[in-house]
């Protein structure tokens, strides 16, 4: 048998390891952006099985037709059957929801793995981890392409601007992201918020529906300390995780895990060694009374505007890099509100000044030509009690290699000039 791989990235190359077990005696791999295999315009329909990465639109591909499956599916024909699957999307938040939730019910005595859009594939995951939970965090693209995928708990965080540069429309974001209401078990549970789309498509469906308000006043409720799920609750004060949004992405977490260990009174202890994915809202020092938070993913203006959501005055915003032609004035009703100082640096400094400084009122303004020195100097004078957020809004290669990269940096300058 043949089978062709379009695109060979991560989930690429997993997917080829699932195919070798399966037996296939050739297969092609077709990517336009490496140069060792053949251009995707050079694929020819002669396949038994055409396994489609995530990245690739095959709206742009006309030539891609026949059996086509996904490294998703590929996985799960593959897993052990016995294991359970809980399925998680959203447009923010769901990276470290998926992180989160695999640590609570590993906490909890079960064997669980978070993969999938995270950036360790859900077939590396089957491959490599006899769990027994798969968490699995979906972009939209992945759910498009399933087919008999079954997960007995999933969510849908929250729906917001993205990829319309693929979609052209939010209806049609929408309705990839709400696809992941038929791959739910029909015992399982479906989490998701207060989104009146997202309810209106729920109610199509015969699935248990658990919804999150983003005040937490409903469910679970929270009274400034307790999260009260009803028959089990947590002291969040056990959980070291920065800002309100995460304790929205926590209770995500554990609804879902839940359902695969049925959880019961005060299960607190199952906080107290969680930690936050690298570089999203990320507390990387506490030194001199000055908390410095490393969200350096934040690459757009409305991830940048959950996290000032979550900090409140003395604060001090460090904002800049490379500009993606945004619009930052969104910003600046929660600036005035929570933000004392704001920092712009890099290429993009003067640019986000010149659209915002007009609007800001009470808050202090200083631009700075490196994130390097924008640090350096706020080490030398920032008050005991301050709390230093990097939350760029702009891409970070202006320069850094990627926001990774710019992560890492921001923690070394802190740590060397904080000594």
């Amino acid at each position: 048998m043949k089978a062709a791989i379009i695109g060979y990235g991560k989930s690429g190359a997993a997917a080829e390891k699932l195919l070798r077990l399966k037996c296939f005696e050739s297969i092609d791999i077709f990517d336009d952006k490496n140069e060792k295999y053949a251009d995707i315009a050079e694929y020819k329909n002669e396949y038994d099985l055409i396994c489609v990465s995530p990245g690739i639109d095959l709206n742009k591909y006309t030539n891609i037709c026949g059996n086509i499956t996904s490294e998703i599916e590929l996985a799960y024909e593959e897993m052990n059957k016995n294991a359970k699957i809980i399925a998680i999307t959203g447009t923010n938040g769901k990276s470290t929801t998926t992180h989160i939730t695999a640590q609570i019910i590993n906490n909890a005595g079960l064997k669980a793995a978070a993969c999938g859009n995270i950036g360790y594939p859900y077939g590396m995951a089957v491959l490599e981890k006899d769990a027994d939970v798969y968490v699995i965090e979906l972009s939209s693209f992945q759910i498009e392409l399933l087919k008999k995928f079954n997960a007995v708990s999933g969510c849908i965080i929250n729906v917001t601007q993205d990829h319309l540069d693929r979609y052209k429309t939010m209806d049609k974001y929408y309705k990839a992201k709400l696809m992941l209401l038929d791959f739910i078990d029909k015992d399982g549970l479906f989490v998701t918020n207060t989104d009146e789309i997202i309810k209106a498509e729920v109610q199509k469906h015969n699935i248990k529906t658990t919804y999150i308000d983003d005040d937490l006043i409903n469910y679970p409720k929270y009274n400034g300390k307790i999260l009260d799920f009803g028959k089990f609750k947590i002291d969040t004060s056990k959980f070291k995780l920065f800002g309100k949004h995460n304790l929205i992405n926590l209770s995500y977490a554990l609804t879902m895990a839940d359902k695969v260990c049925d959880f019961k009174g005060d299960v607190s202890d199952l906080l107290e060694n969680l930690t936050s994915m690298p570089h999203r809202t990320e507390l990387i020092a506490e030194t001199g009374g000055v908390k410095w938070i490393n969200d350096s993913k934040a690459t757009n203006v409305d991830s940048v505007y959950t996290a000032l959501q979550s900090i409140e005055k003395p604060s001090i915003l460090l904002i800049g890099g490379r500009d993606k032609k945004s619009d930052y004035k969104p910003l600046v009703d929660l600036i005035n509100k929570n933000i004392s100082k704001v920092c712009y640096f890099g290429e993009a400094a003067d640019l986000i000044k010149n659209q915002i400084s007009s609007f800001l009122k009470d808050v202090e303004e200083e631009c700075f030509d490196s994130l390097k020195n924008c640090i350096k100097t706020l080490a030398e004078n920032t008050k005991s009690g301050t709390t230093v957020l990097l939350s760029p809004a702009c891409t970070s290669f202006d320069e850094f290699k990627s926001y990774e990269d710019r992560g890492v940096k921001f923690k070394e300058y802190v740590l060397e000039y904080t000594k």
